[in-house]
């Protein structure tokens, strides 16, 4: 069994902007968000935590993200801001956006996939279904550009489920590259034990998976200014997205 000294994680964090309030941060891949399993250290709050401290209230993870997927969290200051802020995304008051590259092209440029969503478990991982009695979920996308076997799409989750984008588009036969629960959940088995094989390289096709929280749009919960937070695409895209 590893240690935490062994695990791989990217830990170059940036802060896109911040208030009293609360903080906007450009999170890398792979990193959890929270302490979980052996990252005790290895996750963003911790280093947070540990680069800033952790404030006069502690510091809040308002919207979670997976370990894998990189793109913007918003990090509260307080339980109050954490609180309205929590509210907006109860309300569907926040316009979030993605970046994914996924596996072929869709037939349709833009579509829709409403299907609700049940949980199975297998092996140690709970991977979402497809169930008519699930929890409701719709997620919008946007093919961008098509380079040889792969596509850019935009996405827009119009619900917030966890693993909602992952599971659509895989559901709509285009699984997100690097998507190893979704791919061959034997694969993110023994990665999550053993971590990166190069073995695993000709199903996935790379370490991480190719998702990103691009955007992020609001009315400010205190001053009511509206907000709009981006994130560029990370440069490891580009390897798929420029084979044609």
């Amino acid at each position: 069994m590893r240690t935490e000294e062994d695990l791989y994680v990217e830990t170059g964090y940036k802060v896109l902007w911040e208030d009293a309030f609360f903080l906007v941060v450009d999170k890398p891949a792979p990193l959890p968000v929270h302490a979980v399993g052996r990252f005790k250290e290895k996750n963003l709050l911790s280093l947070l935590i540990r680069d800033m401290g952790p404030g006069p209230e502690g510091l809040r993870i308002v919207n979670r993200l997976d370990s894998e997927t990189s793109g913007i969290v918003l990090v509260a200051k307080s339980a109050q801001a954490a609180g309205k802020l929590g509210i907006l995304f109860e309300k569907r008051e926040v316009a979030k956006a993605y970046h994914a590259v996924v596996f072929g092209t869709p037939a349709a440029r833009e579509g829709t996939v409403s299907m609700s969503l049940g949980t199975r478990k297998e092996h140690s991982q709970h991977i979402r279904t497809s169930d008519p009695g699930g929890e409701k979920a719709q997620t919008d996308y946007q093919v961008l550009s098509s380079a040889g076997e792969y596509s850019l799409l935009k996405v827009t989750p119009r619900t917030g489920r966890t693993h909602q984008i992952r599971a659509h588009l895989s559901f709509l036969g285009h699984p997100i590259v690097g998507d190893k629960i979704y791919i061959d959940p034997k694969i993110f088995e023994r990665y999550i034990h053993e971590g990166w094989r190069e073995e695993m390289r000709p199903v996935v096709k790379t370490e991480r998976l190719l998702l990103h929280a691009s955007q992020l749009g609001f009315c400010h919960p205190v001053t009511g200014r509206p907000a709009q937070f981006t994130s560029a695409i990370p440069p490891c895209f580009d390897a798929f997205l420029n084979e044609a």
